[in-house]
């Protein structure tokens, strides 16, 4: 059996290692990227079985790298991608933040910071219907 590929995107260095190594425990196969640029690149390239994506980052959101993802999917540029969007931002009806509903209607799954990781690790596997 194949390991499944998991694209974790986060500026925060300890999330971004602390849930690498989780998953790496679960059995996946991680890649990481530190900006929403990294991350676009990367989903091109190895196309991940799903994407763990923080919002606020460097060289573009996680909303827009989301929705960029999506976009390639629709497209054929790659396979169907799940994505959890992973904030500290509760979503509201702030209109400041109209790019989150659409967002957040493009991701599969939101988890909310600080988050267990016994909650990612339990949806990364409902996406991934293991």
């Amino acid at each position: 059996m194949t390991r499944k590929t998991i694209l974790i995107v986060d500026d925060e260095p300890d999330i971004l290692l602390t849930s690498q190594f989780q998953l790496e425990q679960e059995g996946y196969e991680v890649s990481t990227a530190i900006n929403g640029w990294e991350a676009l690149g990367a989903v091109r390239a190895i196309q991940p079985d799903l994407v763990v994506l923080d919002v606020m980052m460097p060289k573009e959101n996680g909303y827009r790298v989301s929705k960029m993802i999506k976009e390639d999917v629709v497209s054929g540029r790659i396979k169907p991608t799940p994505v959890i969007i992973v904030t500290a931002r509760k979503l509201d009806k702030d209109p400041e933040r109209e790019g989150m509903f659409e967002a957040f209607s493009q991701a599969d799954t939101v988890i909310y910071k600080p988050f267990d990781l016994d909650e990612l690790v339990k949806n990364v596997k409902g996406l991934l219907e293991e």
